[in-house]
């Protein structure tokens, strides 16, 4: 389909820098755009250099591993919460809506 798009739009040139086919394009819009400008040139410095490449992939690790352990600690907070509302005799509906679990997983506590 042909979707008219606004070529100085933020997020086309991002889209576009991030289907670039040639080092030209990606100079291009580097120069129109400053944080596409600072991606590039990371990108640059990162791929020159394999120990700034391996210092990068370890970060990019270790966030997701925190992320990871900040989501298991939000849904075992989350069950314990329910378990206590199971506890207190609320309906099961009520404790879906109040922790944002799925009826199933509600179900398994209570058991």
């Amino acid at each position: 389909m042909d979707i008219q798009r606004d070529e100085n739009d933020p997020i086309v040139e991002w889209m576009e820098f991030l289907d670039a086919k040639s080092k030209g394009v990606i100079e291009m819009l580097a120069e129109k755009n400053k944080d596409i400008k600072k991606a590039y040139d990371l990108l640059q410095i990162i791929s020159k250099d394999e120990k700034a490449r391996m210092l990068y992939d370890a970060r990019e690790a270790e966030l997701r591993d925190q992320l990871t352990r900040i989501e298991t600690a939000e849904n075992k907070g989350r069950a314990e919460v329910a378990k206590n509302l199971l506890d207190l005799g609320m309906e099961i509906s009520t404790v879906v809506k109040a922790t944002g679990m799925t009826e199933e997983e509600v179900k398994r506590l209570k058991a």
